[in-house]
């Protein structure tokens, strides 16, 4: 976790809207290569927990479209998701990138919002 952000309060939520921002890992081992050009500063992914990665019980995808991106780094999906099991709505966006002209991208920073 590198950051923690927290929005001002609103007539719709009663407490404040929490984001972490964090990276994705394992980008060149997934669906990245085929849409990293659509990725933007903004851009809404979505977070889920991947049944597959049995031996990670904290596994959670990162998807865009329906491609998966790669993993939230494991220092703070323990967290999000322990925050999911208790009921909150995970939502995220891309928050930073590193992208190099005709070369998929090295990093990819997004800042998780837990609605409660």
């Amino acid at each position: 976790m590198r950051n923690l952000n927290i929005t001002s309060q609103n007539a719709i939520h009663p407490l404040p809207v929490m984001g972490i921002l964090t990276h994705v890992a394992e980008l060149a081992h997934h669906d990245m290569i085929y849409i990293y050009h659509k990725l933007q500063k903004g851009t809404k992914l979505t977070v889920q927990k991947d049944e597959d990665r049995f031996w990670d019980n904290d596994a959670l995808a990162v998807y865009f479209g329906g491609f998966k991106l790669g993993y939230i780094s494991k220092k703070t999906s323990g967290m999000i998701q322990r925050l999911i099991k208790e009921g909150s709505v995970i939502n995220a966006t891309v928050k930073g990138l590193s992208k190099e002209k005709f070369k998929p991208l090295s990093e990819l920073d997004i800042e998780v919002h837990v609605m409660p």
